[in-house]
């Protein structure tokens, strides 16, 4: 029995989600995208008293992002073909990009309970943990973040968290 059936013999969602042609539905979103925005820029005035109004931009903009999208589709359908299930990500960089979006999540909420420089260490400790000795990865993150915070806070004055 095939790997891509299910017990009835039919072809399961996902299978047939993977064997789409991917660069045809990023291309009609990218039309249905440009579409919406061309029609949005019709509320706003075309001209104004000095001259291009706050609609000739979106306007031109949308119009060439809809003729972008077509040339796009049809080159997607004759010379660039790939499929869905070649996008996929595998197992190890599925775990890796969870790692970074949890870390993001993490960094997110300790940031103004706890200040940049803890949550900056924290940050990059949970990124290179998995990677690096657990010295190393302590060491890294703590003198990455400070070189960060010399950096920005002190030579550049720039405000790092609600806390400074």
């Amino acid at each position: 029995m095939r790997e891509d059936t299910n017990d009835n013999g039919k072809t399961s969602l996902s299978v047939w989600v993977k064997r789409q042609n991917g660069g045809l539905w990023f291309g009609i979103c990218f039309l249905a995208y440009s579409v919406l925005y061309f029609w949005m820029s019709f509320d706003l005035p075309y001209r104004s008293r000095l001259g291009a109004g706050p609609g000739m931009y979106p306007r031109w903009l949308s119009g060439i992002s809809i003729g972008v999208a077509l040339l796009y589709i049809w080159q997607s359908c004759t010379t660039q073909v790939f499929r869905v299930g070649d996008c996929f990500p595998g197992r190890q960089a599925l775990k890796n990009v969870a790692e970074v979006f949890v870390s993001c999540i993490v960094y997110l909420l300790v940031l103004n309970k706890a200040g940049f420089i803890i949550a900056s260490s924290l940050l990059l400790f949970i990124l290179f943990v998995r990677h690096y000795k657990l010295w190393q990865a302590i060491a890294l993150s703590i003198s990455i973040t400070l070189i960060c915070y010399v950096v920005f806070q002190v030579c550049f004055s720039v405000p790092l968290s609600a806390r400074n």
